[in-house]
């Protein structure tokens, strides 16, 4: 018995030659889902293969990016009209990073946007002046995940509600108060990851979150780019955060200062540095790195990051006994000029639980072999008894004669850890501490973005 061909061609597209039109031949749902992927212009001009092809694009799902668009700018408006009135499927990506549109112009796309149920929307207008976002914004409750950056909260938005909305991003944001951003944020009750990158218009945020597990946070790298009108944050609470795993703090020359109250199962507190006024994690508090009162009431923090203009033994010592589980220290010197800060070195001789039990990994970036940072790798060294790697990242060029005198001076013999191993590599210096998409909880590690 001969068995037929599972996807016979029809005698039509044979006897058109030998290269059928197999394509077409693929059901409605797969060729949509194709169509989706392309460049919304190629996506269209498919609409001439065929007058099959003509129903396709306008009911394909849409991906909207203005920057795809071989328009000039000025145009962009026009063109944008026109994809939003002639598509008739729904939404799933609008990107708005070229065009400069009128009040009017966003209102309606927001709307059209809204009823075709769109799941992805970054607004990144160009222009000195944030883009005031029109109440129907509101009516985009379809939204999984927004990027909002040089835009401003109407004053008189009415009431936020985003039941899908899992991740944000506000950058250069302006809120005309505390109280509007408080309601924003409430309003999406499945938030998992928020990152407020030079928010102005909310001097305190206290954050309430059953589910927000990323949070980073970062002002202004220097007070002088801000306007004297303008407020940024200067404290943040964490009230109650019970699925929170990850707390950054990006630009931390100007703080803000930090409250956390509440955050059982937060693994990961990065970088702190003496720009921070103030930081109390439980009954344990800090004043720009000088400890206040400790308390080792955080069992749950795997990876910590700080910045130093000079690291001394001190202050590290004491952020390690806040932390008894420990496994993954970062230390920063030198990365800008912060405020200064009084440092009581001492001898240390009491153990410490995280070092003796959990530090495995030490990164020091920016090391140069200054007599405090030896003293700090010294000390770290001589009583991480699990280590398994520590990295110099150093800010020279690691010569073969510097290289060997720093190995000398570490005195790596009386290790405690007799299977660690010592790495020293070129590192360039940056001001860029971690990438400030670092909220996505798929990054494994922020911090671990040296070249």
């Amino acid at each position: 018995m001969t068995t037929a061909p599972a996807n016979p061609i029809p005698a039509a597209a044979a006897a058109a030659g030998d290269d059928p039109d197999l394509i077409s031949l693929l059901p409605d749902c797969i060729l949509t889902t194709i169509l989706s992927l392309l460049p919304v212009p190629a996506a269209a001009r498919t609409q001439i293969l065929s007058r099959r092809w003509r129903r396709l694009w306008p009911s394909a799902p849409l991906h909207l990016l203005d920057s795809h668009i071989p328009v000039p700018s000025s145009s962009i408006s026009a063109v944008v009209y026109r994809i939003l009135a002639s598509h008739c499927g729904n939404a799933v990506r609008f990107h708005l990073i070229l065009a400069r549109p009128s009040a009017a112009d966003l209102d309606s796309w927001l709307r059209s946007l809204a009823d075709k149920h769109l799941q992805y929307l970054v607004l990144r207008p160009r222009s000195d002046e944030p883009l005031r976002l029109p109440s129907s914004l509101l009516s985009c409750s379809s939204l999984r995940s927004a990027e909002l950056t040089n835009c401003s909260l109407p004053e008189d938005g009415g009431e936020a509600y985003f039941p899908h909305l899992t991740e944000i991003s506000l950058r250069l944001f302006r809120v005309p108060s505390a109280a509007a951003l408080h309601g924003f944020l409430a309003g999406c009750p499945k938030l998992a990851s928020l990152s407020l990158d030079r928010v102005s218009g909310c001097r305190t945020l206290h954050l309430r979150s059953g589910t927000l597990r990323s949070l980073t946070v970062s002002v202004s790298l220097t007070r002088r780019r801000i306007p004297e009108d303008t407020c940024e944050l200067e404290r943040l609470v964490v009230e109650d955060a019970p699925a929170l795993e990850r707390l950054l703090a990006h630009d931390i020359n100007w703080g803000p200062s930090i409250n956390v109250m509440h955050a059982p199962r937060l693994q990961m507190l990065g970088y702190l540095g003496v720009g921070i006024p103030e930081l109390q994690l439980g009954s344990t508090l800090f004043r720009s790195m000088c400890a206040v009162r400790l308390a080792a009431e955080f069992r749950c923090v795997r990876t910590l990051a700080l910045e130093m203009a000079e690291p001394h033994v001190k202050p590290v010592a004491d952020f390690l006994r806040c932390f008894p589980c420990l496994e993954t220290l970062y230390v920063t010197s030198d990365m800008v000029v912060p405020k200064s800060m009084k440092i009581l070195d001492c001898e240390m001789d009491d153990p410490i639980e995280c070092l003796s039990y959990h530090v495995k990994t030490v990164v020091l970036k920016g090391y140069r072999g200054r007599k405090h940072e030896l003293q700090l790798a010294l000390f770290l060294v001589r009583r991480a008894r699990v280590l398994r790697v520590m990295k110099f990242l150093c800010d020279n060029d690691c010569n073969t004669s510097w290289l060997t005198n720093q190995k000398r001076r570490l005195l790596l013999d009386n290790r405690a850890s007799l299977g660690a191993q010592f790495v020293f590599q070129k590192f360039m210096k940056s001001y860029i501490r971690f990438p400030k998409q670092a909220s996505n909880i798929s990054l494994v590690d922020p911090f671990d973005t040296y070249p």
